[in-house]
């Protein structure tokens, strides 16, 4: 068994961070500090089981799983729990604490080489409990941080893990230490085999992967942070099939594993020799990773990726079924739950809005607001046509957020829940002739609820007849701005959201339930 520690590619958001972990030279004479394999499988009576762990709320959103490990002189040490690495690395600061060298492994970054260290296993405490460990381990400059900026002292990888059956519970954000023999399997979800990738590595993955392929196999990553990546044929047919989309939904079409569809799938291209799964696409199940039984069973709890916790203004729980559809492009299931919807017990305003998001997609031709019936006294621009719609990211869109990968869901959210408006993520324009025929426009704006925190600012700006009437402070974080516009006479509209800063990352503006008046 080649008992060398593989490249890795580990992943962010903001950044992408190769730590190559391809051990080049291993010293021959280290016989004695390789577990013998009945000692490795760790299946020993009475084995302690770590318990409380808890899933950092940015796990499976876009950022790593994360728990803190003490070594035995009580030191905390940040990891990365990454299935997808053979062996558990930890920070070169941490070196005076781990003896004297066993040997050296030459790692690359970026196509840099470095030699590095290899140290004999020390022993590591998770919630106070030791893990079973025997492997040695390598230090490297890792360079890594967290979402909260804190630095990450270490990667534990799948030679400690594999000894383990770990369940992961993203919606109650908790992670299980289990004793599989005495455990319920049937409340697991659908069972797959554990392969080792490629038949040599070692590594765990599955015989499919997130393009609906069987065969290939995918190597199965808890350090990835995205749902996964394909080779460079299978990407291929990925771009393609997402090219036949609207040109704004082409990054994210749905992907599909094991014959189930899944929406807002994000796959990026990796020129290795598999596929991959990670941490983003298993957070939307109850994941349970039977190592020792080379087994992982996967209960479906969400189709879409998951949001960030909190960051959904209110919850409408009888809207979800109808949302997942709509991510799904399904619109007979979608027609399906409206019925649902409008027989049920819910609210007007969710019955609104259910109505207003199969609206969405109609695609007959809207009327401009100066070809609108005299009779109609009130008309939300959503509802309108624009003679020009622009946007600074993915495509203009009316009474919903478009197709992507970040906000999956399509609704009008920015503190709570609107029926109408317009997506205008900075810079944006939208142009409306209304042939002189309104009295007034009153609405909101702001930013979606999901970026508020993170957003550079922007500006909401509306000319009347080529005039600026209204032009709002700097809207960052939840703060709106409310308008009550006079249209006496007035034949063009401009709805403008300018970006308040150099940077653009972030700004998700919305034009809130714009609504023109008699």
């Amino acid at each position: 068994m080649d008992q060398r520690p593989n490249w890795k590619l580990l992943l962010t958001p903001s950044m992408k961070v190769f730590v190559c972990l391809r051990m080049i030279q291993m010293l021959a004479l280290l016989p004695g500090l390789w577990v013998a394999q009945a000692l490795a499988d760790s299946r020993l009576n009475g084995l302690q089981l770590p318990t409380g762990i808890v899933i950092n709320e940015e796990a499976g959103r876009g950022g790593w799983w994360v728990v803190t490990l003490r070594l035995e002189s009580g030191e905390d040490l940040p990891v990365i729990v990454d299935t997808g690495t053979s062996g558990t690395v930890l920070d070169k600061s941490l070196e005076t604490k781990l003896g004297v060298p066993l040997a050296t492994a030459v790692s690359q970054s970026w196509g840099v080489k470095q030699t590095n260290n290899v140290y004999a296993a020390p022993k590591l405490y998770l919630a106070g409990v030791p893990l079973v460990t025997g492997d040695p381990i390598v230090t490297s400059d890792l360079q890594i941080s967290g979402r909260d900026g804190h630095p990450v002292l270490g990667i534990l990888g799948y030679d400690i893990l594999r000894h383990y059956c770990i369940q992961l519970d993203f919606a109650a954000g908790k992670a299980r230490f289990l004793h599989d023999e005495m455990a319920d399997t049937n409340t697991w979800g659908k069972a797959f085999p554990i392969v080792s990738l490629n038949n040599n590595d070692g590594r765990p993955s599955v015989a499919a992967n997130l393009l609906g392929k069987d065969g290939p196999h995918s190597l199965i990553d808890s350090g990835y942070p995205s749902d996964g990546w394909l080779m460079p044929q299978y990407y291929k047919i990925w771009t393609n099939t997402a090219a036949k989309t609207a040109a704004g939904e082409a990054r994210s079409p749905c992907g599909i594993f094991k014959g189930k569809k899944y929406a807002l799938v994000s796959l990026d291209r990796n020129d290795v020799e598999s596929d991959g799964i990670g941490l983003r696409f298993l957070a939307r199940h109850l994941v349970t990773l039977d190592f020792p039984k080379q087994t992982i069973y996967l209960k479906c709890q969400s189709i879409g990726p998951l949001s960030d916790p909190g960051m959904r203004a209110t919850p409408m729980p009888d809207l979800d079924a109808l949302v997942n559809d709509l991510i799904l492009q399904d619109t007979n299931a979608a027609l399906g739950e409206q019925l649902k919807i409008e027989a049920s017990h819910d609210s007007k305003f969710e019955k609104n809005v259910a109505r207003i998001l199969i609206g969405t997609l109609n695609d007959s031709p809207k009327p401009s607001p100066a070809e609108v019936a005299i009779g109609i006294s009130r008309f939300p621009l959503g509802d309108a046509r624009p003679e020009l719609a622009e946007v600074g990211w993915l495509q203009p869109s009316a009474n919903r957020i478009p197709l992507n990968a970040e906000i999956p869901s399509p609704l009008l959210d920015s503190g709570k829940i609107y029926a109408t408006g317009l997506f205008a993520h900075s810079p944006s324009r939208y142009v409306f002739n209304l042939g002189g025929r309104w009295r007034s426009l009153r609405g909101w704006a702001g930013l979606h609820t999901s970026f508020q925190p993170y957003a550079y600012g922007v500006v909401f700006v509306i000319k009347t007849d080529g005039q600026e009437v209204l032009r709002s402070p700097e809207i960052r974080g939840k703060k709106q701005v409310s308008y009550d516009i006079s249209l006496k006479g007035v034949k063009t509209l401009e709805l403008i959201v300018e970006q308040a800063e150099s940077r653009n990352g972030g700004n998700w503006g919305l034009w809130l339930e714009p609504t023109l008046r008699r």
